[in-house]
């Protein structure tokens, strides 16, 4: 729900729940005032009544009815309502009546007169139409104002909110916001401006750092392997030559997995902005030709669908992405085993036949994750993948059943 609806809504709650107590009370109070002053008319027409029969006037006049009683009758007056036949309109109506006892002179006087309540009903139907037709015009007038004046104020927040949308801290650029005369968006503008530059500031010192951490590592590592492979000349026994062979295996597992690392701080650093139109099935097919010796070698059997496929993306991030995908295969594929890779309809699915994961699924593509069959492994080829399709905004699936390992991409980009 967005903030505009939300503020609507709760301004239409409102104000029907104040408009409907308002008729409530209203309504009360309306028949309160309406009884007080039939009751008033009554008691003014029963005075006027006992004032004649004092005098001795003869009165006779509808809806009033007079009785001589007992003197044995209480004094007083009730109020009350009463239905009687209308024989002018042919129907029951309700009526409002005042009956009252009086002393005068030696006998008691007990007079009822009587009020239809025909006009006051009218008056309230009428009443009732005028404030139901004045509530809903006042509600309909303040949600229509309510809710463009909130737009209005609101505007330079959602422009505001869509350049932090699109932001990064990889771009040249600073955070442009609009300006707003509202203080607390004010506020809001000046803390995103100084939160944004202090992060750009923190982004370049740590991508700064990742690099240079990343080179001063790379060097002595190829020194270090520069001065194993001139160790491995020499004339040494056969357990030196194994040393030194484990020391080549730990110095190249080292300096790729640096060269992993610092990829995958580019990739979260959203630093392959660049696309270009790739024709991925001609990529993914020179990449087959350059390592079918080694799936040969195997006897792995490879299986190749490969329909012309079109995509928009980093070329060297496609590259990386298709050889830590075959890689992956031809590493996990037992001797003698199936390698089947199909690319349709935008589609890339890449299976192999295999034993199963030594750890739950949901982890395969997480950073150092690996078989543990396979200790020479860095654990980063399936995450680096993961980061390359989430930069491309590609879904990356993968499952295992009866023996198969499949991973799935689906390349169409995504909005």
């Amino acid at each position: 729900m967005t903030l505009l609806h939300k503020t609507t809504r709760d301004y239409l709650i409102a104000s029907v729940s104040i408009l409907i107590f308002t008729g409530f009370t209203l309504f009360v109070i309306l028949q309160k005032a309406v009884s007080d002053e039939m009751n008033e008319q009554l008691e003014l027409q029963a005075d006027q009544i006992f004032e004649s029969i004092r005098l001795g006037n003869h009165v006779n006049a509808p809806l009033i009815k007079i009785e001589k009683v007992t003197n044995n009758t209480s004094l007083g007056l009730i109020f009350g309502d009463s239905m009687v036949y209308d024989r002018v309109q042919k129907e029951i109506e309700e009526y409002h009546y005042l009956k009252e006892t009086q002393r005068i002179g030696d006998s008691r006087y007990h007079v009822t007169v009587m009020s239809s309540h025909i006009g006051w009903d009218n008056y309230y139907l009428t009443i009732f139409f005028i404030f139901l037709l004045t509530a809903i015009l006042l509600t309909l007038s303040g949600i229509l104002i309510n809710y463009y004046s909130n737009k209005k104020i609101l505007k330079p927040f959602f422009e505001n909110l869509k350049n932090v949308q699109a932001f990064s801290v990889s771009s040249p650029h600073s955070l442009q916001l609009h300006d707003s005369a509202i203080t607390e968006f004010k506020e809001l503008n000046f803390t995103l401006k100084d939160l944004t530059e202090r992060s750009k500031k923190e982004y370049l010192a740590l991508r700064e750092f990742t690099e240079n951490a990343s080179h001063e590592i790379q060097i002595p590592l190829s020194i270090i392997q520069s001065k194993l492979d001139r160790m491995s000349q020499l004339e040494i026994t056969e357990q030196m030559a194994s040393y030194i062979t484990q020391a080549k295996s730990g110095v190249n597992r080292l300096s790729k997995m640096n060269k992993s690392l610092l990829l995958l701080a580019k990739l979260d650093n959203q630093l392959f902005t660049e696309q270009h139109e790739i024709v991925f099935n001609d990529v993914l097919d020179s990449h087959l030709r350059n390592m079918e010796d080694l799936f040969l070698a195997k006897n792995i059997n490879l299986i190749e669908t490969l329909n012309k496929t079109i995509i928009h993306s980093h070329q060297y991030l496609i590259d990386i992405l298709i050889s830590n995908f075959l890689s992956n295969a031809l590493k996990y594929t037992s001797t003698n085993g199936t390698v089947k890779i199909s690319l349709k309809n935008n589609i890339l699915m890449i299976s192999n036949t295999g034993s199963p994961l030594g750890f739950p699924d949901e982890y395969i593509f997480d950073r150092f994750t690996k078989n543990p069959e396979n200790t020479s492994s860095t654990g980063l080829g399936l995450a680096i993948i993961k980061e390359i399709c989430v930069l491309n905004r590609w879904t990356l699936t993968y499952h295992f059943q009866n023996g198969w390992h499949t991973f799935i991409i689906v390349l169409k980009q995504t909005s």
